[in-house]
């Protein structure tokens, strides 16, 4: 049977994931530093009102809106008011999560064999998403220097004949960077230059680091007191308010008035912690008849899954005004194990957390004395998962990647033997 090119030809794992999986086969204790599902690691929310939402007469009746319930979309764009950016609900489109919204995203823009270009590092889904849809993918630079930053020369060469939007992450995943002002307004003004489109994913929005970490590098070493694997950082803290525009805590965006269609993702999965509903959102900004034209057309997309079910829409406004409970625990999470971190660099000089501006994982930078390969299977025979940095395209080693969302006892003994491997080797 011949299957389509938009599928792999062979779902065979890699050899790291083929590792991982006999250990866990086995029946191995293993410490799994990426699990960044917020159901499994204590911070997935109470969720609020469920059988109010999901059930009584809005339910009797099967009346669709193709963009997604007014209610939803108003509970929406107030989100994006709190961050400081004007986005109307008539200019947001419902969709099954973040990766429905790519997927809509990359018909929206691009024929078959057209391109999108997309940073590297970064996800390494872009890749299979745009495939599905029959679309190229073309990687651009983010370049480190002490601090990521787009090469724009890079970008510039990449940009061929057939490319039709450029995708940021920001904070990226899982380098944690934004790009700086000057860097955003630049690759607007190019996008709108070249007549790309912007698809600005942004579902790490609300989780900066503390400002102690944002841009430390080096600076990792010996900042403040770890706190001790024992305390309560799962514990529930006051509801927090989102971070204010302007106080220098909130990262930016690419939502409100823009030189060039720009579609803003984001959804509830990292936003409320409530990946299990499947409720995510475009925001589309830019240029008033661009804008109006993109809704249209991502209206009759839509028409054509009603892929958002009619409970979640329902659910929805409530679960974004119960957001700061979440939010809250999950910062608190993430301030704690990079304390852990900076305390392992301060031990172990040979370790370095490269900077970042939020979001839910690290990038720790390893001792040359031995290949990326080398140091993941170390690490796997010392019974600890990590990500290797190649499958998030770095284009520096050794590296690996650790999701910051891990609950505080086994985050400070995965990073206590990694500490030792490196001693060891």
């Amino acid at each position: 049977m011949r299957f389509s090119s938009r599928v792999p030809f062979t779902l065979a794992p890699n050899d790291w994931s083929a590792r991982v999986a006999a250990l866990r086969r086995a029946g191995a204790t293993t410490i799994d530093l990426t699990e960044a599902n917020p159901t499994r690691t204590g911070l997935g929310p109470g969720v609020p009102a469920l059988p109010a939402a999901w059930s009584g007469a809005a339910l009797a009746r099967y009346d669709p809106d193709p963009l997604g319930a007014v209610g939803a979309r108003e509970a929406i764009a107030r989100y994006h008011a709190d961050r400081g950016h004007s986005v109307g609900p008539d200019a947001i489109v419902l969709t099954a999560g973040t990766s429905e919204a790519y997927a809509h995203a990359f018909r929206l823009l691009a024929d078959p064999g057209e391109a999108v270009l997309v940073p590297q590092p970064s996800y390494p889904l872009f890749v299979p998403l745009a495939r599905a849809e029959g679309v190229a993918v073309v990687p651009y630079r983010l370049a480190w220097d002490g601090r990521w930053h787009v090469d724009f020369a890079n970008l510039e060469q990449a940009i061929g004949p057939r490319a039709r939007a450029i995708v940021v992450v920001q904070p990226n995943h899982p380098t944690g960077s934004c790009l700086a002002p000057d860097e955003q307004r630049r690759l607007a003004e190019l996008a709108a230059r070249r007549g790309l489109a912007i698809v600005s994913d942004e579902v790490f929005a609300d989780f900066a680091w503390p400002a102690e970490f944002r841009g430390a590098g080096e600076g990792f070493r010996n900042l403040g007191r770890p706190r001790r694997a024992t305390e309560a950082v799962t514990s529930a803290p006051a509801p927090a308010p989102p971070p204010a525009p302007g106080d220098g805590s909130a990262l930016p965006s690419f939502a409100g008035e823009r030189e060039a269609l720009t579609l803003v993702l984001s959804g509830v999965s990292k936003v409320c912690g409530l990946p299990q509903m499947k409720a995510g959102w475009i925001a589309v900004a830019g240029p008033a008849a661009a804008r109006r034209a993109a809704v249209q057309r991502l209206e009759w997309l839509a028409d054509l899954f009603l892929s958002v079910a009619a409970p979640a829409q329902l659910a929805l406004p409530e679960w974004l005004a119960h957001r700061g409970a979440f939010q809250a625990r999950a910062r608190a999470r993430i301030a704690g194990n990079l304390e852990q971190l900076a305390a392992a660099c301060g031990r172990t000089p040979a370790l370095t957390v490269l900077p970042a501006d939020g979001g839910w994982t690290a990038v720790v930078r390893l001792p040359a004395r031995r290949d990326e390969a080398g140091w993941t299977n170390e690490l796997l025979d010392r019974g600890v998962i990590v990500h290797p940095g190649h499958f998030h395209d770095f284009d520096m080693e050794p590296v690996v990647v650790v999701s910051l969302i891990v609950p505080p006892e086994p985050f400070v003994e995965g990073i206590a033997r990694l500490e030792r491997a490196v001693a060891d080797n």
